[in-house]
């Protein structure tokens, strides 16, 4: 699996935004239009369709890359209603695996795994993060290996990793939010919950973007520091 450093991630999620301004002919604002993002600059299509989930899952989408397209769980469409910003995370979770990590020269011809991509093979979100979940009616023993392999493959971190952090990328580009974090008093939630408001992401996903970029930190009691420094200075002085 190809290891993509963070710099690397934010590059790339960076040209693709480059690449839609130029598109569209103007700068842009927050919420980043990420469905244009996939149709317009990666080619990709979504498509609302139940999936099915072993007990215990929570599948939210999934990729299915010869077909160039995303499909997102019916069944989970009262959980994007509940949680704004949910969506467009499943949308850009997927859109990574696609531009970080899909060969696409190798999409139009046969390969090793098209006798599982055409039934219900897809790279797949869950509410924990990036995972990928293999169904297919296997049951000799090379058909069960192949599975086994695919699992390890996608369930690789650093692969989860990448693709979570292209998301955040493309939804909260660096200097914009950067911009806009700086406004603030990221000390207090409320504004934090107004930040995500603006750009349609849900607070967990803001969090995690501002403490990437060094502009937030949370202790495990929940207390909010503007950064890393700011909660090591307050430690050194408090008595």
């Amino acid at each position: 699996m190809r290891i993509l450093r963070n710099q690397e991630i934010e590059e790339i999620a960076q040209s693709r935004l480059a690449e839609l301004e130029r598109l569209l002919g103007r700068p842009l604002a927050p919420p980043i239009p990420i469905d244009l993002i996939a149709e317009k600059v990666l080619g990709l299509d979504f498509l609302w369709e139940p999936i099915d989930e072993l007990p215990g899952e929570q599948i939210l989408g999934g990729l299915i890359a010869k077909k160039r397209l995303i499909v997102l769980n019916e069944n989970r469409r009262a959980l994007f209603v509940e949680k704004p910003g949910l969506e467009r995370s499943t949308k850009g979770h997927e859109m990574g695996h696609w531009d970080l990590f899909i060969d696409k020269s190798s999409l139009d011809h046969p390969t090793l795994f098209d006798a599982v991509e055409d039934g219900p093979f897809a790279y797949r979100s869950s509410s924990v993060g990036g995972v990928a979940v293999i169904k297919a009616l296997y049951s000799d023993a090379e058909g069960q290996e192949l599975l086994r392999k695919i699992h390890a493959r996608a369930d690789e971190p650093d692969e989860a990793r990448a693709v979570n952090r292209y998301a955040a990328a493309l939804s909260m580009p660096a200097e914009m939010i950067r911009a806009e974090a700086m406004k603030i008093d990221r000390t207090r939630w409320p504004n934090l919950y107004r930040l995500a408001e603006k750009y349609e992401v849900t607070i967990s996903a803001l969090r995690v973007r501002l403490e990437q970029l060094g502009l937030l930190y949370v202790d495990k009691d929940g207390k909010l520091y503007e950064s890393t420094d700011a909660a090591s200075g307050q430690g050194r002085f408090s008595f």
